[in-house]
């Protein structure tokens, strides 16, 4: 593929799923408030206890195997697609059964007889899952992120409808049990037809080789970014509850909802487009650098105003009965700042072949958040939020280092590149704390209330864009001149197709017409 086609098409990838994750993310947060208020914090903590352990059980199931697939240069075949299918199909089956023998003792040791239950069900999840996943590796492999994006949306959708209308129906924690199994279904039949494939368990000794060679490193980095990502639900499960995991995982959802919707819709179109350009370090040198900026510009604003605005927002959005989220929220959305950018990070090193490196990294940050969240647990929620934020910090110094050694990528490319956002979102920061002392003492507005949630909501936004005005970063200057070529460039292409269409329309409709005077 061309660099320009390349471009191009990573451009169009990236647009797509910053649109389809913005969808997304709206239809998450009506699901999330119809759902907080319809069910309890514990049918949340359970289901995300149950979740923890079929998460590791699809981490050790996948062993890189798709990242390996998408990572090669050379064309692929049907062949090493169903040899991926084999055995992404015959691990997660052997998984699954484990789980069911193990579900009784694991519902001992969390102190939660209904996961005995509950977890057999809901780690079907992980079988039906092969069916989509293989078939959005081979779209993901060809940069073909639009249908990958829309298949993606439509499970989501899937998902929260089906899980509203089963809790408004009163299947309590099972209706996001089922609803998750619905939608893995869904998408894997959207997927199948996207990409004409057909499962089938075939294997292919060379073909099995190659993936195992580039999937073994990429398995036991994913054990350790999976048990760093979740020890923290791991020691709040078991040290202090489910109820307080259902509101920690709330805080953790809302804080990671920038990151998951721009940061991973962006980074998985930058990690195909990496792997063909590996090559050439400069170019992807500047990339980095223009990446890193699009995704500070959006995600730390979004940051630094729910930090602020924790209490209203938890209040009016989920309900009272969620406020014990708000303080674990303002903590991790420090740490949610340094992770939206963490994973370009593991990008940069794993598409340009430098798997070891993410190894060892996520082996040091595993140790270091178990250590860390094991010593917060005893603070509580804010304690663990706390050990959090403090790790990313390390994580984040130990992972540039890496970077820095590797490839010429340099801190003066990370840091510059997120100097603009850096000074708007603290200075929108200065413009919400003066709001709040005008609008509580002098307007004497409810702080807790949806007004003046949504005074503060709007003056945020105001001063956030008029400070970019003021200040007129020079990069911000050059990617908004990007930004706006591109989308007229898109535009054009759409008028082409809609004018070709309705002339194509026309003529159809004038071929008709003889047929029916003859």
């Amino acid at each position: 593929m061309a660099n320009s086609e390349l471009g191009k098409k990573a451009k169009t990838s990236i647009l797509y799923n910053i649109l389809a994750k913005g969808a997304s993310t709206f239809g998450q947060l009506i699901g999330t408030i119809f759902l907080a208020r319809l069910l309890a914090p514990e049918d949340f903590g359970i289901v995300t206890t149950g979740m923890l352990v079929i998460g590791f059980a699809t981490k050790f199931g996948e062993f890189g195997f798709h990242q390996g697939l998408i990572q090669k240069k050379d064309e692929i075949t049907k062949l090493q697609i169903n040899t991926l299918f084999t055995i992404d199909f015959t691990f997660k089956s052997v998984l699954w059964f484990i789980i069911f023998f193990a579900s009784p003792h694991l519902a001992v040791y969390f102190d939660e007889p209904i996961l005995a239950q509950a977890l057999p069900i809901l780690a079907l999840y992980v079988v039906l899952e092969c069916f989509s996943t293989t078939p959005l590796t081979v779209l993901k492999r060809d940069v073909d992120f639009k249908n990958a994006s829309i298949n993606e949306t439509v499970e989501m959708f899937a998902t929260i409808f089906l899980s509203i209308v089963l809790a408004f129906s009163g299947f309590g924690l099972w209706s996001l049990i089922y609803s998750k199994l619905a939608g893995i279904t869904v998408a894997g039949l959207m997927a199948m037809h996207r990409t004409r494939w057909v499962p089938k368990l075939t294997y292919n000794r060379q073909a099995g080789k190659e993936l195992f060679h580039f999937g073994i490193l990429l398995f036991v980095r994913n054990l350790f970014r999976y048990g760093a990502d979740n020890v923290d639900y791991f020691f709040v499960s078991k040290f202090i509850g489910s109820s307080a995991l259902g509101l920690y995982e709330k805080a953790f959802l809302l804080m990671r909802m920038p990151q998951k919707r721009i940061t991973r819709s962006v980074n998985r179109v930058i990690f195909s487009a990496f792997s063909r350009i590996q090559d050439e370090p400069e170019r992807i040198r500047k990339i980095f650098r223009k990446v890193v900026l699009s995704v500070s510009l959006l995600s730390y604003p979004l940051l630094t105003g729910l930090a602020v605005l924790a209490h209203p927002f938890i209040n009016v959005v989920l309900g009272e009965k969620w406020i014990a989220a708000a303080l674990p929220l303002q903590i991790m959305c420090v740490a949610g700042i340094l992770r939206s950018i963490d994973p370009f990070l593991n990008s940069v090193l794993t598409a340009t072949g430098f798997v070891r490196s993410t190894v060892t990294r996520r082996g040091m940050e595993f140790v270091l958040l178990t250590i860390a969240t094991f010593i917060g647990v005893q603070f509580g929620l804010p304690g663990v939020a706390t050990a959090v934020g403090v790790s990313s910090i390390i994580v984040m110094i130990m992972m540039m280092n890496m970077i820095t050694r590797v490839t010429k990528i340099r801190w003066l490319d990370y840091l510059e590149a997120q100097v603009p956002a850096i000074v708007c979102s603290l200075s929108m920061l200065s413009v919400i704390l003066l709001g709040k002392i005008i609008l509580v003492d002098f307007v004497y507005l409810e702080p807790n209330g949806p007004v003046y949630l949504m005074i503060q909501m709007v003056i945020a936004t105001l001063s956030y864009l008029g400070l970019h005005w003021g200040f007129r970063f020079r990069m911000v200057m050059e990617l908004i001149a990007e930004i706006t070529g591109d989308t007229k460039s898109a535009s054009g292409i759409i008028k082409k197709k809609f004018f070709r269409s309705k002339k194509k329309a026309k003529l159809a409709m004038a071929a008709d017409m003889k047929d029916v005077q003859k």
